[in-house]
């Protein structure tokens, strides 16, 4: 590329290298022999003493500004008092310019209504509209780097060229390019301990920046942003998305910024050349693990001029071991290892087979007695593998040598804006666990997620599926990326990044296509060099991997479905060589419609309000609703009829909404149930497109932007409950579904059928007694085909109990039993429902931080209460309370039944919160609003 930053602003104008000092710079990545050692001046004892090793956050205090000719970092990292922040702004570091932007009020925010048309793309104006400064005073010890102790400048993160400042001088003497290459700069020679010191970096956006009109606009159709726009995104490395997707919007700054934590390191002498790596070998006494070996491998430099000795020390629970020493030579780089052995140790398992139990480990690495660097994390003990099955040509995945159902979700990135947080990243992971999914595929045209991601995910049990920055649509000339070796350099980065997770199961080339030229076979071998405990596949839809079936692309489909379609096998065209569905869909997708308190909150009433009555012939929707990129509950004119509009023509928002989440829980549902009908005999498993939402779109989510669930989410809870019953909508059998690593004790089974009018027909319930279900797997226990009415809208709740009576779990479906589509408001009978009293109360329970509320729920009515929804409001103004963890939602409620529902929410100081209930027939006092009682 040019060495031009755009819009007329030479970059060579600003790297004066006549000021730079000698610094060593690099990425995580084994030094080269003899790099970064200390030379002792002559006659001089060498000083083999240091301060102890920490970590100091660069996290506070950060300004931003844009670049202009002339500017000129020495002055900017000058110490003292000659600075002026005039036409600065606070910067949000970890974060990127448009999210700084934004803070700032600078510019509209462009998650609400059309306000993203009003931002400056980088692919219309240039780069230079997004080049910029970020600068801050570093706080260090006054002992940092004292004797042969070094001090490093960590960036975790950083999009996409940048050149770094440090008190008057540069650092890098050549610039630093890559979203996903981790930074260490040693700036023991740089720093002032116990003075002033001031940071100043250059920020860049990928260039080319790729356009994304594309030619065609942004409102023909909707997400004419689409697939990379016109493509050139890909020949960077970095997040494709960003240039706009088909459910995503451009990012207009391309995630220019320091977008990941900036931090100081300050070691000893003795250095980790990148992190250490650590697996785990279970020794089996049949399906029982006997024992563990945890073993470390680390690559060690030395920074200085002299000889030294290292050697590692392990800890992990109450164990701890040494290594053997091994000495290193100045400036050299060794391999030290240690290992340790745990007898009977507590498995890490996916959720729904067991708890992920996490050691927390500690490898110090020590040198002439010392502490030189410590390196902190929590590992699972597991095994874990996938491969081809060959009874379904799919792929099978296995842990702790069993087989592992997936239910996977597909994940694009916590934010657009990639405004990152630990506490952001374990909220939306416990959503997907709390959904019962196992798996998060983390796609390809994104980012590599951080550290805290993965955390979340080995905290809460939830598989990662994690492809590199590949894809089919920008990827498909050898031209892209146009640096190969910075993409194998930072492939290689992310996969010593990662590999300590357990949660990480599957190394994927990229999405929809492989890696072009020879980056596949290169990536096959980082994979294998630098992890070799998990497979490598090279692109998400891999027929030869179990995850495709006739070519490249058998991905989708995408729009909504008849809920009986997902039993039947006829949702995919895509077939196997025996003719069955195909076995594993990466991505299978759908509506994705938020409730309309959402909606209010994202566009202007007027916009929201007019909410689309279209069929295909009218489409699109007014162009708030198009631009948020929504897709109907129709498909095509003859695929599927409208399903929002089998209850009635909605003429309110509410109403509309409401149905909506109706619709995507059957959809959802039936989605998940159709796989679990056919569990091992047509599926292994498959991922939806997508669970996660990244930005305030409508369509192909589970949960929205402000982490309000939606009716899909509780429709794909209850098909993975560890213990389901279903019933089959293409044939009406009746299974239970064993989701468990055990197989089941013996239970029973209720079935209710209720007619039109919501009340029990008592002459058609059926009881039975349900034997054991093998573990992982389903079993047919009768059929409804004689019992259910023909040609009838009726509904159908089955409730299992254990041997003492207890409710396992319960599932309720509404159909018109009749071959063939659904007729025209099939479903009015649900809008016509006589009122039915509905009890509630709240008692609060208090754990860690969080307040846990049991709310008890009572149907006194003689009629069912359908879609009964559960809130938590602010007590004074109304406005609701997200997340809300809540063990169900959007229930049917029989004549006289009693449900109860678990709520865990953030405790927010002394603010007091009510429970709302509301439903579509349910007659609440208080306006459903449910004071929360002390326990």
């Amino acid at each position: 590329m040019s060495e031009r930053a755009g819009c007329g602003v030479d970059r060579r104008s600003v790297l004066k290298t006549a000021g730079a000092v000698s610094v060593t710079a690099a990425g995580l990545t084994a030094g080269a022999p003899g790099a970064g050692a200390a030379a002792v001046p002559p006659g001089a004892s060498p000083d083999v003493s240091w301060p102890g090793p920490r970590s100091v956050p660069v996290g506070e205090g950060w300004l931003a500004r844009r670049f202009t000719a002339g500017d000129e970092g020495e002055r900017f990292s000058s110490p003292g008092g000659g600075f002026s922040g005039e036409g600065w702004i606070r910067a949000r570091v970890p974060g990127t310019v448009l999210a700084t932007l934004v803070a700032a009020g600078r510019v509209p925010d462009p998650y609400y209504g059309l306000n993203n048309l009003r931002i400056p793309d980088a692919g219309e104006v240039g780069v230079g509209e997004y080049t910029y400064w970020f600068r801050t005073r570093l706080d260090l010890p006054k002992r940092a780097g004292e004797g042969s102790g070094r001090v490093f400048l960590e960036l975790r993160g950083l999009n996409y060229r940048a050149d770094v400042y440090l008190n008057g001088a540069r650092i890098n003497t050549e610039p630093l390019v890559g979203m996903f290459l981790r930074r260490r700069l040693d700036v023991t020679d740089a720093v002032r301990p116990g003075k002033e010191n001031v940071l100043a970096v250059l920020v860049t956006p990928p260039d080319p920046p790729g356009d994304p009109r594309s030619g065609v606009g942004e409102f023909e159709p909707a997400g004419t942003s689409c697939q990379g726009g016109d493509r050139l995104i890909g020949s960077n490395v970095t997040a494709q998305v960003t240039a706009g997707w088909d459910f995503w919007q451009p990012v207009r700054d391309r995630n220019t910024g320091l977008w990941d934590r900036v931090g100081l390191s300050l070691t000893g002498p003795l250095v980790f050349a990148s992190d250490p790596k650590i697996t785990t070998e279970i020794t089996w006494q049949g399906s029982l693990a006997a024992r563990a070996t945890l073993s470390v491998t680390a690559s060690v430099r030395n920074t200085t001029a002299m000889t030294l000795g290292a050697r590692l020390k392990v800890r992990i629970g109450e164990r701890t071991v040494k290594g053997d020493p091994v000495t290193v030579e100045p400036g050299r780089t060794e391999v030290l290892t240690a290992a340790v052995t745990l007898d009977d140790p507590r498995l890490w398992w996916p959720h729904g087979y067991g708890a992920p139990h996490l050691y927390p480990v500690t490898v110090d690495l020590v040198s002439e007695g010392r502490k030189s660097q410590a390196y902190r994390t929590d590992i699972g003990i597991r095994e874990v593998s996938s491969a081809v099955d060959q009874a379904t040509l799919g792929r099978r995945f296995t842990v702790n040598k069993t087989p592992i159902f997936i239910r996977g979700g597909a994940w694009v990135a916590a934010d657009a804006l990639l405004r990152l947080s630990p506490e952001n990243y374990d909220d939306q992971v416990r959503l997907h666990q709390q959904a019962n999914l196992n798996l998060i595929r983390v796609w390809g045209g994104s980012i590599t997620e951080r550290p805290e991601f993965y955390q979340a995910c080995d905290k809460y049990g939830v598989l990662v599926w994690q492809e590199f920055w590949i894809t089919a649509d920008c990827n498909s000339g050898a031209s892209n990326p146009a640096d190969p070796q910075l993409f194998l350099d930072s492939a290689r980065d992310a996969v010593r990044m990662l590999r300590n997770h357990p949660s990480l199961c599957l190394w994927v080339g990229g999405n929809e296509g492989p890696p072009p030229g020879d980056l596949d076979g290169r990536l096959a071998a980082i994979v294998q060099d630098e992890d070799g405990t998990r497979p490598y596949v090279s692109f998400s839809t891999d027929p030869d991997a179990g995850l495709g079936t006739d070519g490249q692309f058998s991905d989708g489909p995408y729009g909504i479905l008849y809920p009986s379609q997902f039993f039947d096998g006829t949702w995919t065209t895509h077939r196997t060589s025996t003719g069955a569905p195909q076995p594993f869909t990466p991505e299978t997708g759908s509506v994705g419609t938020p409730v309309a308190e959402t909606i209010r909150a994202i566009m202007s009433k007027a916009d929201a309000e007019d909410f689309p009555q279209v069929t295909q012939a009218t489409w699109p929707p007014n162009k708030a609703w198009n631009f948020h990129l929504w897709i109907p509950f129709f498909n095509g004119d003859d695929i599927t009829k409208d399903q929002l509009v089998l209850y009635k023509q909605p003429t309110t928002l509410d109403e509309f909404c409401e149905q909506a989440q109706a619709a995507q829980y059957q959809q959802y549902k039936a989605m998940l149930e159709g796989r679990n009908a056919a569990m091992w005999r047509w599926y292994t498993g498959g991922v939806i497109w997508r669970s996660a939402p990244g930005w305030t779109g409508l369509r192909g989510q589970l949960y929205d932007w402000y982490l309000e669930q939606t009716g899909g989410y509780w429709g794909v809870r209850k098909a993975g409950e560890p213990l389901h019953p279903q019933l089959d909508l293409s044939n009406l059998d009746v299974a239970v579904v064993n989701n468990t690593r055990r197989a089941s004790d013996p239970a029973h089974l209720t079935i209710t059928v209720i007619g039109p009018d919501g009340r029990v027909d008592e002459s058609r319930t059926r009881r039975l007694d349900i034997g054991s279900v093998p573990a992982v797997d389903r079993q047919v226990v009768t059929s409804l085909a004689a019992v259910l009415a023909p040609d009838s809208f009726q509904l159908v709740k089955l409730q299992l109990r254990d041997g003492r009576g207890r409710l396992v779990a319960d599932n309720t479906d509404w159909l018109h039993n009749a071959p063939g589509p659904q007729p025209d408001l099939a479903y009015a009978p649900l809008r016509n429902l006589a009122p039915t009293p509905v009890s509630a109360h709240a008692t609060r329970s208090r754990r860690g931080g969080e307040d846990s509320v049991e709310i008890v729920l009572r149907n006194r009515g003689d009629v069912i209460a359908f879609q009964v929804r559960i809130q938590l409001v602010d007590a004074g103004d109304g406005k609701r309370v997200t997340p809300l963890f809540l063990t169900d939602n959007y229930l049917t409620l029989l004549p006289g039944e009693t449900r109860t529902v678990q709520a865990h929410f953030r405790r927010a100081g002394r603010a007091e919160r009510h429970v709302l209930i509301s439903g579509w027939n349910a007659s609440i006092g208080n306006s459903g609003r449910v004071p929360i009682r002390e326990e």
